[in-house]
């Protein structure tokens, strides 16, 4: 027995996974996120044994949001990242981009525009960007819950208030015109 209580990889990949999924789909639910209508994204278990979730929903002027999270093995993040396209010709509903490829969408060129929620949107000096969507240390078992739940909060706070990082992205980012597949399209 250690001196300070140790949680294994595995451990604290499912008890993120678990949180996440507890707080972190329900809240995007409610903003009106839903599973990705795409072929190739993942909705849980990836192949290399971590979890990956991608939601999207349609905003005004065809604007497609998509919310990609990566839960991986061996680290303490929950890393969130959100995209916005222009998708052409106009969609409707998501229901019409059932099973297309996307894999375009988290690729070069359509990639560089996606934006990190809590690391890329960060206003001033890095330095004093204390707040990330990462199980901060502990030493305890009660400890380990504590921090547990704290990060259930900002992640639930955060995707509850995911306007508010659309709106960051639209101050730093213009969304890409693109097909239903995500191959871009030259503006008119």
């Amino acid at each position: 027995m250690g001196l300070f209580y140790n949680v294994s990889a595995k451990e604290l990949l499912e008890a993120r996974n678990e949180l996440f999924v507890k707080k972190g789909i329900p809240a995007l639910q409610q903003n009106g996120f839903e599973r990705s209508p795409f072929a190739v994204d993942w909705f849980g278990r990836n192949n290399l044994k971590d979890f990956t979730y991608v939601l999207c929903r349609l905003a005004p002027h065809s604007q497609l949001q998509v919310v990609n999270t990566h839960i991986s093995r061996g680290d303490k993040w929950i890393k969130i990242f959100l995209n916005i396209f222009e998708l052409t010709p106009a969609v409707k509903s998501l229901d019409q981009l059932k099973d297309t490829d996307g894999l375009q969408y988290h690729l070069p060129p359509n990639s560089r525009s996606e934006m990190r929620l809590r690391s890329d949107d960060f206003e001033g000096m890095p330095l004093f960007n204390f707040v990330h969507h990462k199980v901060k240390p502990f030493y305890t078992e009660g400890g380990f819950r504590k921090r547990m739940f704290e990060l259930g909060a900002l992640i639930e706070e955060d995707l509850n208030n995911i306007d508010r990082f659309a709106k960051r992205w639209h101050e730093l980012h213009k969304p890409l015109i693109t097909d239903w597949e995500g191959r871009g399209v030259k503006e008119k």
